[in-house]
Parts: C-alpha cells; sequence; structure tokens
C-alpha cells in the first residue's frame, strides 16, 4: 500500500502489476487502477499491446486538436473575435476562460457552472500582476518558450495559463481556470489551441488599428498645416467617426525628464485612458509630444473631462515611472473645425508652462492668467 500511494503522489495515473493474478492488496481502495498481467504471459507482447494503446491515444488526441483549432479559426474568420473565442472555449472544456491583454486587463471571460459564486474573486485574483507566474512575467522570454504553465490559487483552484503570442512576444495570456485536479488533455489542448488562434485575432486587431491611427495621424498633420481644403477636413473627419457638432479641445503630452521612457508608452497611456471614458480622439505623435484632440459629450466652456483625462494619464505615467514626470497642457473647447489649431496652440502654451510649473496636474490653458500673456512676449526685450 505504501508503495501505491507513493507513485500516486509522484502523478502516476494507473499502475500495471506483473505476477499473481490475484489482487495485490486485499480490502485495500486506491484512487487510481491497479491492473494485475499473470506471470504467464508475454511481456514483449504486453509492451506491443500498451505501446499501441499510447499511440491511438496520441492520434486522437491530434485529430481533437486539429477539429478544435478548425472550430475556432472559424469563429475567428467570421468576426466574432475574442468574446466568441472565450465562449467557445469555455463550451468545448466546460472550464472557466479568461483572455488578459499584455497588462492584465481582462478583454473576455466566462465563468463555468461551478466556479460561478466565486468568479468576480476569481477576476480580481488574476487581475493582479503578483499573481501571474514569474516565468511569463517577461514578455519576450514567455513569447519565446509559449509553454502552458500550471498554477494552484487558494480555495483549491487552478489555472492553467498559456502566453497569446504574436511576433515572437506575449500580446496577452489565456487562462483556463477550475479545481484542483481536474484538469486533462482536452484543456490542453483547448489552451495550446486557443492561445495559437487568439494570437490570430490579436494580430488582426493590431494591424487594423495601428492603420487606423496612421490615417488619424495623417489627418490631424493636415488640419494642423492646414495643407487640407475645408470641405476635404470635414469629409475626412465625418468618415472617422467625430462629431462635428459637438465642442473638440487640443491636448498635449510629453515627457519631462533628460532620459525618458518612449513617446509610444505614453501615447498608449493616453489612448487607453481616452478609451476607459468612451471618448473619441484624435491621437498621434508629432515630435516629443503626444497630441489629441478630443470629442466632448457636452458643449461646456470649461473642458473638465478632458481635463480628467490629463490628470489621470500623468497618475499612471507616474505609477509606471515615479521618476520620470509627465506633463499635460489643454486648450480651449471649440466648436469649429477653423480654431481646432488655436486650441492646439493653447494646449503646447499651457504643456510649456506645467514643464516650468514642474505641475503634476494637467495645466488649462483659461487658468494660466496673466503667465499666458508672458508667454507671448518670451524673448521680447521689454520683458527682459
Amino acid at each position: 500500500q505504501d508503495h501505491v500511494n507513493r507513485l500516486e503522489q509522484e502523478g502516476a495515473n494507473a499502475i500495471i502489476a506483473w505476477g499473481e493474478s490475484k489482487p495485490v492488496v486485499q480490502n485495500v481502495s486506491f484512487n487510481i487502477p491497479i491492473a494485475v498481467i499473470p506471470s504467464d504471459q508475454d511481456m514483449q507482447s504486453v509492451y506491443r499491446t500498451l505501446l499501441t494503446i499510447l499511440i491511438n491515444q496520441r492520434a486522437y488526441l491530434m485529430e481533437r486538436g486539429v477539429r478544435i483549432h478548425t472550430h475556432l479559426s472559424k469563429i475567428e474568420a467570421e468576426g466574432e473575435g475574442i468574446t466568441g473565442l472565450v465562449s467557445a472555449m469555455s463550451e468545448i472544456s466546460g472550464r472557466g476562460v479568461i483572455v488578459q491583454d499584455k497588462r492584465l486587463r481582462i478583454l473576455s471571460e466566462c465563468s463555468s457552472s461551478t466556479l460561478h459564486s466565486i468568479w468576480e474573486d476569481i477576476l480580481d485574483y488574476f487581475n493582479k500582476y503578483d499573481n501571474l507566474p514569474k516565468v511569463l512575467r517577461d514578455r519576450k522570454q514567455a513569447g519565446q518558450s509559449a509553454s502552458v504553465i500550471h498554477q494552484s490559487i487558494p480555495g483549491d483552484i487552478a489555472r492553467i495559463v498559456s502566453p497569446i503570442v504574436v511576433g515572437g512576444v506575449a500580446r496577452g495570456y489565456l487562462s483556463l481556470i477550475g479545481l484542483e485536479g481536474e484538469f486533462d488533455a482536452l484543456d490542453n489542448l483547448v489552451i495550446e489551441q486557443g492561445a495559437l488562434v487568439c494570437g490570430i485575432d490579436m494580430a488582426r486587431s493590431k494591424a487594423v488599428r495601428e492603420a487606423e491611427k496612421r490615417v488619424k495621424g495623417d489627418l490631424l498633420s493636415a488640419i494642423l498645416y492646414e495643407s487640407l481644403t475645408p470641405r476635404d477636413a470635414h469629409l475626412w473627419i465625418e468618415s472617422i467617426g467625430l462629431n462635428l457638432n459637438l465642442s473638440h479641445v487640443g491636448m498635449r503630452f510629453a515627457w519631462d525628464a533628460a532620459k525618458t521612457p518612449s513617446l509610444r508608452r505614453l501615447e498608449t497611456l493616453v489612448n487607453g485612458e481616452i478609451s476607459r471614458k468612451n471618448f473619441k480622439a484624435i491621437v498621434n505623435s508629432i515630435g516629443e509630444e503626444v497630441v489629441c484632440i478630443c470629442e466632448l459629450p457636452t458643449i461646456s466652456t470649461r473642458p473638465e473631462s478632458a481635463i480628467q483625462i490629463g490628470n489621470t494619464v500623468i497618475s499612471r505615467a507616474v505609477q509606471e515611472y515615479p521618476e520620470i514626470p509627465a506633463r499635460c497642457g489643454v486648450g480651449l473647447p471649440v466648436t469649429d473645425l477653423s480654431k481646432w489649431r488655436d486650441s492646439f496652440r493653447q494646449a503646447g502654451q499651457a504643456l510649456e508652462m506645467s514643464r516650468r510649473l514642474k505641475s503634476e496636474q494637467a495645466l488649462y490653458f483659461p487658468d494660466l492668467s496673466v503667465n499666458r500673456l508672458l508667454l507671448q512676449l518670451e524673448n521680447h526685450p521689454e520683458l527682459s
């Protein structure tokens, strides 16, 4: 019995004993099956039989993996996206499923019937960076290995998690969650094939976002440098979903240090906050700044929502880079396309003053008071 218990603890799925045909241990029950092969049986024949079973099992798993991949690929091709993939993976495996982006923001999730009562606690647990397995925290290393990791979590719960790899780097994470000890070969097939198809969907979505970003960036540059006719500008703006009947405000962001993170990271922070607010905006990098024309949900004399976006971006930047501050300037809200350049210029003056004042909040142009007049006289002999 001790020998059987030891094998069970080491992960044995079954025990095959060769010898007497009577039970190995009487009046004792085990958690794993025990098969007894009589000693008069030819061991080579037994070996060939076991090998055939194992090969057939592998063939079955390979066939099942192909079917899962085909099913998930069809869902992705039909445009159901990550949400459709998560629902399908949960239905196939019977487990809870979570897809997160590279910063652990949950893109889509689906609970299982056994985890429904504690699902919110599970989501909160996996949303914390410290609870991500260490081997997956280096996104480049995780992308190169792309292995499935088993992780135990409090409450007799476990998950298997795989990086979602795009371009050799982990762009997100796919998790299957269930009770400890209940994962099987089917779950591994689902997560392996699911991670591949999620990677395809993320790559496609990234390509679309990059294309949209280039179009919006070209539009913003064309408007600010007046290289478009008013009619063409109106048509282009309406084609990307902005409403010219609403107010728009210029915003400008920049790092404020000799050695700074990438401008792309700051642009990501700006886009992320605008997305969380469900605002529409044109965001682009120009020179050493991230510039933005943001559409306001209501017409007002003071763009509190835009100022709040600026403050949140600064706050998130400080959390990531405590020694490298970000600054933000906000211009006046305008309702006329021809005034966009004015709001953009005002945001630039507010940004410059925020640098000089080392402001930890977004600066709104009218709040500069007399400083905005002094900025216009800078380098003037009388001011000196």
